[in-house]
């Protein structure tokens, strides 16, 4: 990989983790809104899930992205979109408070339902890329 390369990929990876960043905030905060159950955490790594599934699977099983294409989305994007360092911090405060039923409830939920997601996507990109 030459120095052109490695510039355009990282450029890729950077554009398209400011954009998750802020998408994640942004909808964080808006799906957060009035609720105590960490719910806005939640919801974007519910929503990065299913969308990195979909993007791996499509370009897995039927090259559907280019590697620009991966980098930007799955790399940049979903990484910066998803917030697995929120989620860790949430599930110790709920440990430090003692919340083990509500600790366990927001682990288990988000990493079955994670899963589902990665699932999901992934089953999708055969939907909408079907040969």
């Amino acid at each position: 990989m030459g120095l052109e390369d490695l510039l355009l990929d990282t450029a890729a990876v950077a554009i398209g983790g400011a954009l998750g960043a802020v998408s994640r905030w942004l909808l964080a905060r808006i799906v957060q809104d009035g609720h105590e159950f960490p719910v806005g955490t939640l919801a974007v790594n519910l929503l990065g899930s299913l969308l990195l599934g979909f993007v791996m699977g499509a370009a897995s099983l039927y090259g559907a992205f280019t590697r620009w294409q991966r980098l930007l989305i799955a790399t940049g994007f979903a990484g910066a979109f998803t917030t697995f360092s929120t989620f860790m911090y949430e599930s110790f405060m709920y440990l430090l408070d003692w919340s083990i039923g509500e600790a366990l409830l927001y682990i288990g939920i988000s990493i079955a339902l994670g899963l589902l997601m990665i699932y999901a996507g992934y089953s999708l990109s055969a939907v909408v890329y079907r040969r």
